[in-house]
């Protein structure tokens, strides 16, 4: 493969061409600055003029080109094309049922969700903690769970299901080079009971394979960590446990956080004896002292000053998801346009 030149965009080397044709590049491209032309003249098509439109599709344009910056793969590969079912968001964290989550209705629904995200081209996350535990009764049948990590298991068959695409080389000259495979990343709470089964899970060869997996760590477990390994003992205890599933709230109130439930007052079942705080931290990796994640996926910092510069990257104050439909609506292009106008302008800063 001869390295590709172009007006505004060269290629370094075959293997980035090769990434474009098979990835990124739609049937009516010609060459990448065709790519790049049509993903800006998609984003700025939300501007309120025609002058506006022009103006910032080239600014968009010129960003892109040469690589200078690099917007989500899913802009990239969808932007401006006639694939309606397609996202232009890399990743969401799925939604959950209001009520009833820990049920088969419930989780049958989320899984649902989670096809339908996968189908459109989006990577999917979610924490588990809202299913039960392996063990834990079922009184309307008479048996007890599989437990959460065992249900996971439907999601990695769906992932793999829905993104094999047929394994044949396609006839149709629209078809894309390849289909993105499922990328799927799985967390669960430090408190939840199924906790050491979530962390061994993928000693079993091709188990959960189309997960990333961590676990999902509050200040207080961290706040243990740190006082055990300053030579606390009287810390090296933590509980697993679950809510009652029998309480009266839990059908209705129950939404996987542990820390609000707590909150409200209602009981948590402890069900399996404590655990050595310093075996648990050593089990997984962590970020101790300036990073804590909490129970809503958000990784916060005792730096708040999230749009400082890091070297040649910077870490822009906010990410926004993008909702799931058919086409992307105006009100989310705008978000798009918001986030690339961002990037822009931290790009100029940046070169200055």
């Amino acid at each position: 493969m001869k390295t590709q030149k172009t007006q505004d965009t060269i290629f370094q080397d075959d293997f980035a061409e090769e990434v474009w044709e098979t990835t990124y590049k739609d049937y009516k491209d010609n060459n990448v600055d065709e790519t790049f032309r049509r993903v800006a003249k998609t984003i700025a098509s939300v501007e309120s003029t025609p002058q506006k439109r022009k103006e910032w599709e080239d600014k968009f344009y010129d960003l892109l080109t040469n690589f200078k910056g690099v917007p989500g793969g899913r802009i990239i590969a969808n932007a401006g094309t006639e694939w309606i079912g397609t996202t232009f968001a890399n990743c969401y964290v799925g939604p959950l049922p209001e009520k009833n989550l820990d049920s088969i209705d419930g989780i049958y629904g989320v899984l649902k969700q989670q096809a339908l995200t996968l189908k459109s081209e989006g990577g999917w996350g979610m924490d588990f903690s809202w299913i039960r535990p392996r063990g834990s009764f079922i009184y309307g049948v008479g048996v007890e769970s599989p437990g959460s990590v065992k249900f996971m298991e439907l999601f990695d068959k769906s992932s793999e299901i829905v993104t094999a695409g047929s394994g044949l080389k396609s006839k149709n000259i629209k078809a894309k080079g390849k289909i993105r495979k499922g990328a799927m990343m799985a967390t669960m709470s430090v408190y939840h009971a199924d906790i050491i089964e979530f962390i061994t899970a993928k000693q079993t060869p091709n188990k959960l394979s189309k997960f990333n997996m961590s676990v999902n760590c509050n200040k207080e477990f961290m706040d243990k960590v740190n006082a055990v390994f300053s030579g606390d003992e009287s810390q090296d205890s933590w509980d697993l446990c679950f809510p009652d599933t029998t309480h009266p709230a839990y059908k209705t109130e129950w939404n996987g956080s542990f820390t609000i439930w707590k909150e409200k007052g209602y009981p948590l079942a402890t069900i399996k004896q404590p655990l050595k705080v310093d075996w648990l931290s050593g089990a997984f990796l962590f970020m101790r002292k300036k990073y804590y994640f909490d129970e809503n996926y958000f990784l916060y910092f005792e730096d708040t000053d999230l749009s400082r510069k890091t070297g040649k990257v910077y870490y822009l104050p906010q990410i926004t998801a993008f909702h799931l439909g058919k086409r992307m609506s105006r009100k989310n292009l705008k978000y798009l346009l918001i986030h690339l106008r961002s990037m822009f302008y931290y790009f100029k800063k940046w070169k200055t």
